[in-house]
């Protein structure tokens, strides 16, 4: 038998690799030591444990010895191969553990992308229904259609003739479309009640006017609309565009600037208006919420 040689920090692990190399039992082992290990200072290694090692060699033996020589043999085949089989074992069971984590989470990954396709396929069906359901909802298609001013003008007539009738007051509602602007107004005696101090109740009236038809278009309605009580928008219109007029040739009498009261967008509007045909003063808007007011100055 040849000699092989191995090397270890130490000598015992060196005979453990010939161990290996060779395949046999320790009895079996012949060795010799070439070299061993020194340490330098500190405790670290200079050399490395070095020997011989071979199969020890066997004199010729009877039958009996030879049969006992070969069962050995077989019996260390066996021992090896088992070894082998076991290792092959092992790795086959780890490569097959290994496959069928890849497979599951294959498999999982797999079903993760068939239930999001299918969940998908539902959602496009769904809007398709619901676009073939609803032509209104394609981008297409032309944008909802806004309420006109006469359905607006019935809707406010009806509310607001059942409003005065709850209030024990005698009506009679009529409604005028000029210029995109639709005025609904209730003409009557005493209607004092429906009006309020400074116009507040009617004010309110057209609020809520304002908000049913916007529920009721769903935010889409055309022109703008308005609600008189005893014609008392019209009179304060016209008196507002009297006063606001006296007050502007009094600025241009003696250049000083006038502010009004306080009062909403309408009405400053009004005054707006008023004096915009007359030459050398102007008006601006101060203040803010409910202190805002309308100023009328010398023009620039």
């Amino acid at each position: 038998m040849e000699w092989i040689e191995t090397t270890g920090t130490s000598i015992d692990e060196a005979k453990d690799l010939a161990l290996d190399r060779l395949g046999v039992a320790e009895d079996e082992l012949e060795i010799q030591v070439l070299t061993e290990p020194s340490s330098a200072m500190f405790g670290l290694k200079k050399t490395e444990a070095r020997l011989r090692a071979r199969v020890r060699p066997i004199s010729p033996q009877i039958k009996t010895e030879r049969n006992n020589k070969n069962s050995r043999d077989k019996n260390r085949k066996r021992s090896n191969q088992g070894r082998k089989n076991t290792t092959n074992k092992a790795n086959g069971e780890k490569s097959q553990k290994n496959t069928n984590q890849k497979n599951s989470k294959k498999t999982s990954e797999q079903l993760d992308d068939a239930k999001n396709s299918s969940k998908n396929k539902d959602n496009k069906s769904q809007k398709a229904t619901k676009t073939k359901n609803n032509p209104r909802t394609r981008s297409d298609e032309v944008e909802t259609e806004k309420m006109d001013l006469s359905t607006q003008a019935e809707i406010t007539e009806s509310f607001v003739s059942g409003l005065l009738d709850k209030m024990g007051l005698e009506s009679r509602v009529t409604s005028t479309i000029e210029d995109e602007r639709l005025t609904v107004e209730a003409h009557g005696l005493n209607l004092g009640l429906a009006i309020g101090h400074q116009g507040q109740t009617v004010r309110a009236i057209t609020e809520l006017s304002r908000t049913i038809i916007q529920r009721k278009s769903k935010g889409s309605a055309s022109g703008s609309m308005t609600v008189d009580i005893g014609g008392y928008r019209a009179l304060r219109q016209s008196n507002l565009e009297k006063f606001t007029k006296a007050q502007a040739e009094a600025v241009l009498s003696d250049g000083i600037s006038r502010a009004l009261d306080p009062m909403g967008a309408a009405d400053r509007r009004i005054a707006h208006n008023a004096v915009s045909d007359i030459e050398g003063v102007e008006t601006i808007s101060e203040g803010s919420n409910m202190d805002r007011r309308v100023v009328i100055q010398l023009a620039e």
